[in-house]
C-alpha cells in the first residue's frame, strides 16, 4: 500500500468516528460534576475501577461517556424522580403488607330507632357535618303515638298531684275524710307510674332528657323527628331516599371522620423486637403512585396468632388532604435502625435509594441529571444494605441529586445504546 492509499484510508477512518460521535450529544464535558465525583485524588483508584464511567462505551475513545436523552414525551411518561446522597445512619425496614380503615371512634352509623319512612334528607355524599347537625327527617306513627301517650300520662299526672295536695289540705281542716285523701295519693302515684313508663317509652325511641322537656311545654307532638350526625365528620354513605320506608335496623347514612386513618399490619413474630410505638412507619399506595404518607405505630398487639405466627400493629396516619381512603390495601414500611454486624453502633453512611442503583454488566451505576431530560451513568461502589438503601463507598459525594424512581428505564436505554441501537454507523 503507498503512502497516499494509507493515507485516504486513515482519512476516511477518521471521518466515519467522527460521523458516530456526532449522533450522540457530546456538548458535556468528559468529567462527571464534581458532587459525583468521590473525595478521593483522580489517581487514586483501586485497580480495575473506572474512574465513574460506565462499560459499554461504542467507541472506547478514551475519556469520552455515554449520556442518556430523553424526549420530553418520554421523560413524562418514565415519572422519573429524584433523590439526594444523604449521609445518615442505614434504615434496614420492615416491609409488610397493610389495609385502610376508620379509627374506632371515626365513624357513625345513623339509623333510626322506629319503623318509619324517610321525610327529607339535608345533606349530600361528600358533605362535611358538625356534631349534632340534622341530616335528614323521618315520620314515625310509632313515634307519634308514644308522644301522644307520654302528653296524656303527663297531664293525668298533673291534675292527680293536684287532686292530692287538694284533699290533703282539706283533711288538715277536717273538711274531706280520710279515706278520700287516700284515695287521690293512690290515683296521683298510680298517675305517676304511667307517666314514667311513658318517659321510659319514648327515652327507648331515641328522645333525650331535653327533646323530653321541650314536649311537654309545648304540649303539642308529631310522628316526624330528625336523624342527626352524633360526630363531626364526612357523609360517606346515605343508604335510602325520600319516602323509603325503615326499619330499627335499618342504617340510613354514615359519617366519617377521614381526617386521620387507622393502618392495620400483621408482623411475624421473628420480627417483633425490631418494633415499637412511636415508631415511624412510611405507606405507598399502588393507587396512588409517587405519594408517600408517614404515619405512626399506635398500638401492637397482645396475642399472636397460633396459625399465622403474627401480632397485630396498629398505625395512626394522618390524611388531612383526603387522598387516602378507608378499604384501600397499602405496603407499609417500618424504619428501623440497621443491624448489621459491621455496624454494632450505628453511624452515617452515604446512602442512596435501593431502586437508584443499577447493575450494568459486571458494575453499578448511578444516573445524574446533567442537563434538561439529560442523564449521566456514573460508576459508584457499593457497601452495606438495607431492604430500602444501598450505602456509597466511592462515585458520589453528599448531597449528589441521583435518579432514584424510573433508573430501571434509563439502564434500559444505556443498554440499548450500548447494543448499538443509539448509533448509526
Amino acid at each position: 500500500m503507498n503512502a497516499y492509499t494509507h493515507l485516504s484510508v486513515l482519512l476516511a477512518t477518521t471521518l466515519l468516528l467522527t460521523g458516530c460521535s456526532e449522533k450522540k450529544d457530546t456538548t458535556r464535558p468528559d468529567a462527571p460534576p464534581p458532587a459525583a465525583r468521590s473525595g478521593k485524588d483522580d489517581h487514586d483508584h483501586e485497580e480495575g475501577e473506572s474512574h465513574g464511567k460506565p462499560e459499554g462505551d461504542a467507541h472506547g475513545d478514551e475519556g469520552h461517556e455515554e449520556v442518556i436523552t430523553l424526549t420530553p414525551e418520554a421523560a413524562r411518561s418514565a415519572g422519573l424522580e429524584l433523590a439526594r446522597a444523604e449521609s445518615k445512619p442505614l434504615v434496614n425496614g420492615i416491609s409488610v403488607p397493610a389495609r385502610i380503615t376508620f379509627t374506632q371512634g371515626g365513624v357513625a352509623k345513623v339509623a333510626s330507632r322506629v319503623p318509619g319512612r324517610i321525610d327529607t334528607l339535608a345533606v349530600s355524599l361528600g358533605q362535611k357535618v358538625k356534631k349534632g347537625q340534622v341530616l335528614g327527617h323521618l315520620d314515625s306513627p310509632e313515634l307519634g303515638q308514644a308522644r301522644a301517650d307520654y302528653l296524656s300520662a303527663a297531664i293525668k299526672a298533673r291534675v292527680a298531684e293536684a287532686n292530692f295536695r287538694r284533699e290533703s289540705d282539706l283533711l288538715a281542716k277536717g273538711i274531706t275524710s280520710e279515706r278520700e285523701m287516700r284515695e287521690a295519693e293512690s290515683a296521683f302515684v298510680t298517675a305517676q307510674a304511667e307517666r314514667n313508663a311513658a318517659d321510659g317509652r319514648l327515652h327507648a325511641l331515641g328522645m333525650s332528657d331535653a327533646d323530653i322537656a321541650t314536649l311537654r311545654a309545648n304540649e303539642h307532638y308529631s310522628s316526624r323527628f330528625p336523624a342527626v350526625s352524633p360526630i363531626a365528620g364526612t357523609v360517606v354513605e346515605i343508604q335510602g331516599t325520600v319516602g323509603q320506608a325503615v326499619e330499627p335496623t335499618t342504617s340510613l347514612f354514615t359519617v366519617a371522620d377521614l381526617s386521620e386513618l387507622w393502618v392495620l399490619l400483621d408482623i411475624s413474630e421473628s420480627q417483633l423486637s425490631r418494633v415499637r410505638t412511636g415508631q415511624s412507619v412510611e405507606l405507598t399506595v399502588q393507587a396512588l403512585p409517587g405519594q408517600r404518607f408517614t404515619g405512626q405505630v399506635s398500638h401492637i398487639g397482645d396475642l399472636v396468632d397460633e396459625k399465622t405466627r403474627t401480632i397485630p400493629v396498629r398505625v395512626v396516619v394522618a390524611n388531612t388532604e383526603g387522598a387516602l381512603k378507608p378499604g384501600m390495601f397499602a405496603q407499609a414500611e417500618l424504619a428501623t435502625t440497621s443491624t448489621l454486624p459491621q455496624a454494632p453502633q450505628e453511624t452515617a453512611r452515604l446512602v442512596v435509594p435501593r431502586e437508584a442503583v443499577q447493575t450494568v454488566g459486571a458494575k453499578q451505576v448511578v444516573f445524574i441529571p446533567s442537563g434538561e431530560h439529560r442523564f449521566q451513568p456514573v460508576e459508584v461502589r457499593t457497601g452495606a444494605s438495607s431492604s430500602r438503601e444501598v450505602e456509597v463507598l466511592s462515585g458520589l459525594e453528599a448531597g449528589a441529586s441521583v435518579v432514584a424512581k424510573g433508573a430501571f428505564i434509563l439502564k434500559s436505554e444505556l443498554s440499548k445504546e450500548s447494543m448499538g441501537e443509539g448509533h448509526s454507523h
